[in-house]
């Protein structure tokens, strides 16, 4: 009995070693329709480190959009968000975001929406 728990125990620790962040949420969320995008806001699974995360906005034709850069949320440091300069103009946008999570790993993605007035 005692070995059988200690092998779950080790199983639990080993799979927890080996996990990654992950992205939870974004915002506009991937594949929709967004009327009034201000912001890019992505909630990972574990807190990111501001000086090696970024988020790069692009239309459609792939050419980046130039704004801020990303930063951390003050109030969550799970949080990447950029405040955009203005609203987008409608269109087809891709978010490419990578980020370095507080253990040193480093994760990335992409995704798209549609602005819309």
């Amino acid at each position: 009995m005692l070995l059988r728990n200690w092998t779950a125990c080790l199983a639990l620790l080993a799979t927890g070693a080996w996990a990654h962040a992950h992205l939870e949420a974004a915002q506009p969320a991937a594949d929709s329709k967004s009327a009034e995008v201000v912001e890019i806001r992505l909630a990972f699974s574990e807190p990111v480190e501001p000086k090696f995360s970024t988020i790069r906005l692009e239309t459609g034709e792939e050419r980046a959009v130039v704004e801020p850069a990303a930063e951390v949320d003050a109030a969550d440091p799970k949080v990447l968000v950029v405040h955009l300069f203005e609203k987008l103009p409608p269109g087809a946008y891709k978010v490419r975001w990578a980020v370095v999570t507080v253990d040193g790993h480093r994760v990335s993605g992409a995704y798209s929406f549609l602005a819309s007035h």
